[in-house]
């Protein structure tokens, strides 16, 4: 569900803006701050659908989402199906996240471990999903470990270590392309108190690394497009390959994308009962 990704010819125009020269003014300026003030530029304008990409190698296996997003509350809603070589086994994750909280749940006829069927909801910390459920989960747990699953853009206020890459079209809109790393102890301390929980909880999902990113912002400085090396303890700077890019080991380097659109759109996200869920351990 990954959006088509197009250089364009206004390359050079936007490379001054990135520079702080002629170009979109949220694009003008030095692009670590142009990149952290992204997150709550994009938060600000409520709710998005968002498509994601998790990739394990190069022939399509891994998964495909979709579903909409409060940007400004970091809550998420979206439905997960296995692609590639593991679609046969056609299963189905439904994915809510709130916060430092997620929930999971997996079709009937093969349920996330710990649950029942009138309890069909995992929720817990995204450290403690992914301990308990991670190889049931694979590869939407190496997704749930970041801050909102990815869409608690809160993150890119630790953005360190940005490099301006260039121009690309996404769904018809101009945006460049920025290569950076996330330190979130420097997200966390950047963003206001009831912004914190969900940072804190990747960040004891995580550890102390600092994640590479590549994001991708339109002409009002918004977060279009995002692509991370899938597993977050990976230090690769994804810029290096536009498409995919091989380790020393001569492996691919999976990757996880996400797309932001239909800005605005209604999301309603609907947190599961008590009743309905049971508490990872």
């Amino acid at each position: 569900m990954r959006g088509s990704l197009v250089v364009v010819g206004a390359v050079a125009m936007l490379a001054l803006a990135a520079c702080g020269g002629p170009g979109p003014l949220a694009l003008r300026g030095n692009p670590q701050d142009v990149v952290r003030a992204a997150a709550s530029r994009t938060m600000a304008v409520g709710t998005a659908r968002v498509d994601v990409t998790i990739a394990v190698d190069t022939n399509g296996t891994g998964m495909d989402g979709t579903g909409v997003a409060d940007l400004a509350t970091g809550q998420a809603q979206l439905v997960f199906g296995r692609t590639g070589a593991a679609a046969h086994l056609d299963d189905q994750f439904d994915l809510v996240v709130a916060g430092a909280t997620d929930y999971v749940k997996a079709d009937e006829n093969a349920p996330v471990v710990g649950t029942t069927p009138a309890a069909p909801w995992l929720a817990g910390s995204p450290r403690q999903l992914a301990l308990d459920a991670g190889s049931q989960l694979t590869p939407l747990d190496y997704l749930i470990v970041r801050p909102g699953a990815a869409i608690d853009l809160a993150f890119l206020r630790g953005a360190v270590h940005v490099l301006p890459y260039g121009g690309e079209e996404i769904r018809g809109s101009n945006t460049f392309r920025y290569s950076a790393q996330i330190d979130l102890p420097v997200a966390i301390a950047a963003s206001p108190p009831d912004e914190r929980p969900a940072l804190e909880a990747a960040y004891q999902a995580i550890g102390p690394v600092l994640w590479p990113v590549d994001v991708w912002l339109d002409d009002e400085g918004r977060v279009r497009h995002l692509e991370m090396a899938s597993n977050p303890e990976l230090h690769t700077t994804t810029t290096k390959g536009n498409i995919i890019i091989y380790k020393d080991t001569g492996n691919a380097l999976p990757f996880t994308d996400l797309d932001f659109y239909d800005f605005g759109t209604p999301a309603k996200i609907s947190v599961p009962e008590p009743d309905l869920r049971v508490e990872a351990r």
